[in-house]
């Protein structure tokens, strides 16, 4: 049992300060506490603790500033466990009892931010931010099963692609789409990525993951090509990008995998475009850099995801093979109300241009933002003015029947 030293707290008071350093934890030995969290500038309560419960671990486990505020509901008693105690206890702990320990934790951060989509899980945590022990176990269960699951879903072929379209704007035809990936839950319905793809890249499965969406839109992309009407997409190849995470570049065998699926499957490495963040370039950038200049070689299209949002350091544009800037879509949507989103997509699309790379925007979802882009010389748009992602069989209808709407009506950008 760790030293500790009882403490009183009135009725009222706080135990702990959301954003304040960890500097102990508690045991309730009696009375009963709130836990509270900010939102919309309010303290909202979300949920309760009492005799027996174990407050504040989590900040003193990863020096990482308090979740949530926890006052007392009425007197109460606690027992105080310093952080050089607790500190001393698990660096002297099994090492991989400090693993567990610190992956969980982690974990268990990462959900919380994540809470109100998690609760589509029926085996999710009812209350979020709690700095509790049995809402910690909780999560930990969770998340363990939520990797259970996704095994499984690999081996029952429930991971599946969908297709939002990539619009060329000045000529108003389909160029291409980006494939998401989707996890079609045999109980729960259609699970967004946000939820399995962090547990995904913590296994290790994401490497499978995007295996499994590169052999998937290979054979997208050729029937695509196939089933298109002439008069409605460019002349160059439909292309299909396919997003890989740091931990694909971290896999030796990456390049090799891309150039066997793509001569197995016999499309045209054109039609293939690798989607990678920022963030992947400045993990390990000479490595990055040596795998891209492959790809690049046998034709494979660079493109940089979320643009702006990350590093945005602009000399990595010069030193990486990049094809293509995707520009974040926060800075899309935000055109009509700030102007400095304004000066900064003209900058980035003038800045692409001059450096000869193709310009993506995301996220448009008016008339009035893609007819600001068409007028500032962006190439491709993609967002929910043209489609929302679509699965196979509706994204095959698309390069079939779409129909190009007017942006006649919307006001000059």
């Amino acid at each position: 049992m760790p030293n500790v030293t009882k403490k009183l707290f009135g009725q009222g008071e706080a135990l702990i300060r959301e954003g304040e350093r960890g500097e102990c934890a508690y045991i309730i030995e009696s009375g009963n506490v709130e836990i509270l969290v900010q939102r919309g500038g309010q303290l909202i309560q979300i949920g309760t603790r009492g005799a027996g419960s174990l407050l504040g671990e989590m900040a003193m486990i990863d020096d990482k500033p308090r979740t949530a505020t926890v006052r007392a509901l009425d007197d109460c008693t606690v027992l105080e466990i310093t952080r050089e105690d607790f500190a001393h206890r698990v660096e002297s702990a099994d090492p991989v009892l400090k693993m567990v320990m610190r992956v969980i934790t982690a974990r268990y951060r990462d959900m919380i931010a994540r809470t109100d989509t998690i609760r589509v899980l029926p085996s999710a945590p009812a209350v979020e931010a709690a700095e509790n022990s049995d809402t910690s176990h909780e999560t930990a269960v969770t998340a363990i099963r939520l990797n259970s699951e996704l095994k499984r879903a690999l081996e029952q072929n429930e991971l599946l692609l969908f297709y939002q379209p990539i619009i060329d704007i000045q000529k108003m035809k389909i160029a291409g789409f980006e494939a998401l990936m989707r996890w079609a839950h045999p109980v729960n319905g259609m699970i967004s990525p946000g939820i399995f793809i962090p547990v995904a890249e913590e296994s290790g499965l994401i490497n499978e993951m995007s295996r499994l969406a590169l052999n998937l839109a290979c054979d997208a992309a050729i029937k695509l090509q196939a089933a298109a009407s002439p008069d409605l997409i460019v002349d160059a190849p439909l292309f299909v990008g396919v997003n890989f995470s740091v931990k694909d570049f971290a896999e030796a065998a990456l390049f090799s995998n891309l150039k066997a699926t793509i001569e197995e499957k016999k499309v045209n490495p054109l039609q293939i475009h690798l989607e990678i963040t920022e963030t992947l370039l400045m993990a390990s950038p000479e490595a990055a850099r040596a795998e891209l200049e492959r790809c690049r070689e046998i034709g494979i299209n660079i493109s940089i995801d979320d643009f702006g949002s990350g590093y945005s350091s602009l000399s990595y544009l010069h030193y990486f093979p990049i094809d293509t800037l995707k520009i974040d879509q926060s800075f899309i949507r935000s055109l009509s109300t700030h102007p400095g989103s304004l000066v900064l997509v003209k900058s980035i699309i003038g800045l692409a241009q001059n450096l000869g790379m193709k310009v993506i925007a995301e996220g448009v979802e008016s008339a009035e933002d893609a007819r600001r882009l068409q007028a500032m010389g962006c190439e491709y748009i993609q967002g929910y003015f043209f489609s929302k992602p679509l699965p196979f069989e509706k994204a095959m209808n698309f390069v079939q029947s779409w129909q190009a709407p007017s942006l006649e009506a919307a006001a000059q950008g």
